[in-house]
């Protein structure tokens, strides 16, 4: 399949387009004006939402350039200074990219204590505390050797075998669409039962335990109690959502008694004296938020389920992941990673981060240079990086998994490559050792099945 050159679009931006930006960068520059301070909020918090469909932000460079506003923070989407800004120390504030984050939901927080929810914890070269301990006990107590071993075990593979005998019986039977969204079992059931197997050390056949892991973070969708707006969804009980804060507890506990903080150390000077329930809590938040939403979305791209966004003037919609997944050499790891690194280049589980401004700072925006203080929330929007044509070139928005340098400059995991300042995410290598190996065993699978019917 050869692959077709599309030329930048010629969007014009429309005068929504021309006032919200006009607007929020004018109230930023202006953070303590009473007319700042009623609007922007209420700005950051619906086009915040709005903004995390890629195409949306997609969109506004296209038509705004590189440097716009957008949910109350100014963008800065040319691929050099997102290069800086994952390399380099970042302040933090409640936010998850465009999403404004429940300051009272953090964990930790919300039992009266201290913050240790680490997306909002800025590093100590910008001015924050407690950041590289608490990350360093996260990765000393779960993403460890123990961890690495648990992966490829023979209770990991009878995993792998049940998700590929899933997938054939869900083709079989005409009900593919169920294997992806059936909590109970199939993706999202392999899903919990590996990476809290793989990570914790819970037994995946303990049904008790997994029903409630499982009924948190997918059935009530636990993900939004850490963001701004889960208080309303907890008083109206959206979703049984009133369940949600004890059924966080409930989670917390078992994490806190898994075998992989069987020997935790309380109090130690390295972790900033962190506790047991403390690290538990702060998992319990990146199990919710990251580990079991990213590989959930990721799956579902490379898997064929959902397709590619389409972005405006593009045909980025149109591609059919599954035929590239079809041929495959699937005895090839390295080229299944980079197929992955690809879906996940155009389909960005997570699209953005942030940070804030630790002393003012100018930029030129529609024309006209503004000053922003001290303060100022900057995203960092991954995704215009990830589908930059000054860096990619004029195939930015086609699927090549073998395009120079999709490895060292693919920023899908809050780095460079390999290169961050401390902030990369934590399951990386995990979540493409794992992708990896349903891409193979699911794939045999598929095309057995599919070669006794043709």
């Amino acid at each position: 399949m050869q692959p077709t050159t599309i030329p930048k679009t010629n969007l014009q931006p429309s005068l929504l387009d021309k006032a919200l930006n006009n607007f929020q960068a004018w109230a930023i520059e202006n953070p303590q004006n009473l007319v700042s301070r009623t609007f922007l909020p209420i700005i950051s918090f619906v086009e915040g939402t709005i903004a995390n469909n890629p195409p949306y932000l997609d969109r506004k460079r296209q038509v705004l350039g590189d440097a716009f506003c957008c949910a109350g923070e100014v963008v800065l989407g040319d691929f050099k200074t997102l290069e800086t800004a994952l390399t380099s120390p970042q302040a933090r504030d409640w936010r998850l990219g465009t999403s404004m984050l429940s300051s009272s939901h953090g964990p930790g927080v919300d039992q009266g204590g201290r913050n240790v929810l680490l997306i909002t914890l800025s590093d100590a070269a910008a001015g924050g505390e407690n950041y590289h301990a608490f990350r360093k006990c996260v990765d000393n107590y779960f993403f460890n050797e123990e961890m690495v071993m648990r992966q490829n075990d023979q209770v990991a593979q009878r995993l792998f075998n049940k998700l590929a005998a899933d997938y054939v019986d869900r083709i079989t039977n005409n009900t593919l669409e169920e294997f992806f969204n059936n909590d109970q079992g199939d993706w999202m059931g392999f899903l919990v039962r590996y990476l809290h197997y793989v990570i914790f050390g819970i037994n995946p056949d303990d049904q008790a335990t997994i029903k409630i892991i499982t009924t948190l973070h997918y059935t009530k969708r636990g993900t939004l109690y850490y963001f701004a707006g889960s208080s309303s969804l907890e008083k109206l009980n959206i979703w049984g959502f009133r369940q949600v804060p004890e059924l966080v507890e409930q989670v917390a506990t078992i994490y806190e008694n898994s075998p992989a903080l069987a020997n935790f150390q309380e109090n130690d000077p390295k972790y900033h004296k962190m506790t047991r329930r403390e690290l538990a809590k702060l998992m319990v938040s990146l199990m919710s938020i990251a580990g079991l939403q990213g590989p959930l979305h990721l799956g579902k791209t490379a898997l064929g389920y959902q397709s590619l966004p389409a972005y405006q003037g593009r045909q980025t919609d149109k591609i059919d992941i599954k035929s590239y997944w079809d041929r495959l050499d699937l005895n090839d790891r390295p080229s299944i990673q980079l197929f992955l690194l690809e879906c996940a280049r155009l389909f960005m589980p997570v699209s953005a981060s942030h940070r804030v401004a630790t002393e003012p700072f100018t930029v030129t925006l529609a024309g006209k240079a503004r000053t922003f203080p001290k303060g100022t929330k900057i995203l960092i929007p991954m995704l215009l990086g990830m589908l930059s044509e000054d860096f990619w070139g004029k195939t930015a928005y086609e699927f090549n998994a073998d395009r120079e340098n999709l490895c060292p400059f693919h920023m899908g995991f809050n780095s460079v490559g390999s290169r961050h300042a401390g902030r990369i995410c934590p399951g990386k290598d995990l979540a493409l050792e794992m992708l990896t190996n349903v891409i193979i065993s699911v794939g045999k699978a598929r095309r057995s099945y599919l070669s006794q019917i043709s």
